[in-house]
């Protein structure tokens, strides 16, 4: 805003400061009030922002609890590793123990030229037309020619043409060889090998045809044979193209190492399923420091929290306390009816939830249906799991009660700088009425003063007249 620099000039009573002290008096107030209005508003966005992050972490293992499996966790083991090892799918596996023969590996096989026919890789030629691989039942036509027509550049055409063989260069010491070899094991990925000689012979052992291996001519020794993995489950006969084993018991993988024999359990590990329910337990009472921070209340200071009898607030712990203190539907017979059964009880003076693993852990093994039904529910009805997330689910929908206060609180602050905005117009129009009058009554003053000076000298010139008659 301009400066006045003339306020004042004639009278001196009116200034530009004058103006200032005036317009800030009637600001201060206001804006006091606005800074307050801001500020406790600013308080409630951040509170219900914590309160947004500690239900936003409890969703998560609530969600795992309420899935039917949620409370299964199964580990397995190997007696002998040497043989095989194990890995589960904790949402398929099941309890089980399994007696393992593996009486053959899976290999992939190799085949290599002819012995004794180069005595280098790179310059001597050998042959040109078209070498047909055959994997898996998959054929790769490869153009063998001037550019490429050595052991070096046969197996630089043979890597490139991703057929499904890998091949290389052996110096044996007394010569070189062409090794191919399957890139996966099994009988399914045995290697054949045809050719279209440009010699015009298409099985002899000289150009291409050497590199024939195609079950009815065998021009190439295999070195390697392909195997599939043979092994016997519980005395029942399996088979698989690799040592990986998958497919044949729900939610098991075998690796196979050797041959021999190992016996497979698979558990119950009542270890990761309370760590589950801890991980719940923590959140939950993270949930409550976070609720007590912004609305509890402070006795001794006599203050409470920004959100202290917040309606939404004591809506969520009561709606959530009620689902964790209830028997679900369908479950009043059974032996584990609430969380307490299950060793999850509620602390009085705190409103958090104390664990006793121990308790948890012995109904689990004694009751394994029946604590799952109490957090998953049964039936079609909902466990205290389930019911617990489609309450925080809904809570921090986009059109749940937390938007909505936030949605109000944004709000809140919109209108308060409408309001600061309104407060400076207001206050410059305000200023400019002050000068404009200030403007006049200096001018007035001015005038007044000018006014009594000239009849000050008028009379001064009067005087010594009067005093010479």
């Amino acid at each position: 805003m301009a400066s006045i620099t003339s306020l004042g000039a004639g009278s001196g009573i009116f200034s530009n400061d004058l103006v200032d002290q005036l317009i800030n008096a009637d600001r201060k107030p206001a804006e006091l009030r606005l800074d307050q209005k801001q500020q406790r508003t600013e308080l409630a966005l951040s509170a219900f922002g914590k309160i947004k992050s500690s239900l936003e972490g409890i969703k998560a293992p609530l969600d795992a609890l309420a899935k039917p499996g949620g409370l299964q966790a199964f580990s397995g083991s190997s007696s002998s590793e040497g043989v095989a090892t194990v890995s589960v799918d904790p949402a398929t596996a099941g309890r089980g123990s399994y007696s393992l023969n593996v009486t053959q590996l899976a290999q992939a096989q190799s085949v290599a030229s002819a012995p004794g026919v180069y005595t280098d890789s790179d310059t001597t030629t050998v042959g040109t037309g078209t070498l047909t691989l055959n994997v898996g039942g998959v054929s790769a036509d490869i153009t063998v020619d001037g550019s490429n027509n050595t052991l070096d550049g046969l197996a630089a055409a043979i890597n490139e043409a991703n057929a499904g063989v890998s091949a290389g260069v052996v110096d044996t010491g007394s010569g070189f060889r062409l090794v191919m070899t399957a890139d996966e094991s099994g009988q399914a990925n045995a290697i054949q090998v045809s050719v279209a000689d440009d010699d015009g012979n298409q099985t002899d052992t000289s150009g291409l045809s050497q590199f024939v291996f195609d079950g009815t001519t065998s021009n190439m020794e295999e070195t390697v044979q392909a195997r599939d993995a043979l092994m016997e489950i519980n005395g029942i006969a399996v088979s698989r193209s690799t040592n990986t084993v998958e497919g044949v018991v729900e939610g098991l993988t075998f690796d196979l190492k050797s041959v021999g024999t190992s016996s497979i359990k698979v558990e119950q590990d009542s270890t990761v399923v309370a760590e589950r329910v801890q991980e719940f337990v923590g959140k939950f009472n993270a949930l409550q420091d976070a609720i007590k921070q912004v609305s509890g209340y402070n006795a001794e200071t006599g203050r409470g929290g920004v959100l202290n009898g917040d309606s939404a607030l004591r809506s969520l712990q009561s709606d959530l306390r009620s689902i964790l203190t209830s028997v679900p539907a369908n479950m009043e017979g059974s032996p584990v009816r609430i969380l307490a059964d299950a060793g999850i009880t509620t602390n009085p003076s705190t409103g958090k939830l104390d664990f006793d693993q121990a308790k948890f852990t012995e109904q689990l093994e004694s009751n394994p249906e029946a604590v799952n039904n109490l957090f998953a529910g049964e039936g079609g009805a909902g466990g205290i799991a389930e019911r617990a997330t489609e309450l925080v689910t809904q809570f921090l929908s986009s059109n749940g009660t937390l938007s909505t206060r936030t949605d109000g609180l944004n709000q809140t602050l919109s209108q308060i700088q409408d309001e600061r905005d309104q407060l400076d117009l207001r206050l410059d129009t305000l200023r400019e009425r002050l000068v404009k009058q200030f403007s006049a009554a200096d001018s007035l003053i001015s005038q007044l003063q000018s006014t009594g000076n000239y009849v000050a000298q008028q009379l001064g010139a009067i005087a010594p007249s009067n005093d010479q008659n």
